[in-house]
């Protein structure tokens, strides 16, 4: 499975290359609001999840997204994930509910793709 860990900044058609896996325009991602990492790829978002809390991140700080790499960047992101089902953060759905928390998680997303 192809899983990356994104650091410092990913290529776009790097991240287009990837997504080639699983599916094809849009490729599944998780971040660590923390420590400001990425990690894009794999069939579901457990798959990335689990890199992250491999690689040091605890599980409060990593939240999970869909990038949908054939629309415009303003309108990419979809911030919904079963990993997001968290009621003790207060997130009672799929989707990421708390604005401060999409904007950070934009921030993070947008920053690492070039």
């Amino acid at each position: 499975m192809n899983i990356v860990i994104v650091e410092k900044t990913i290529p776009l058609e790097e991240l287009k290359t990837v997504a080639q896996e699983f599916y094809k325009t849009m490729i599944k991602g998780v971040v660590d609001i923390e420590q400001e990492i990425v990690v894009f790829g794999g069939e579901y978002h457990i798959d990335a999840n689990t890199k992250l809390i491999e690689h040091g991140s605890r599980q409060n700080d990593v939240w999970g997204f869909n990038v949908y790499l054939d629309k415009p960047r303003e309108h990419w992101l979809e911030y919904i994930s079963l990993i997001n089902i968290r009621p003790q953060d207060k997130n009672y759905d799929m989707e990421v509910k708390d604005l401060k928390i999409r904007e950070r998680m934009k921030k993070i997303i947008d920053s690492k793709i070039i």
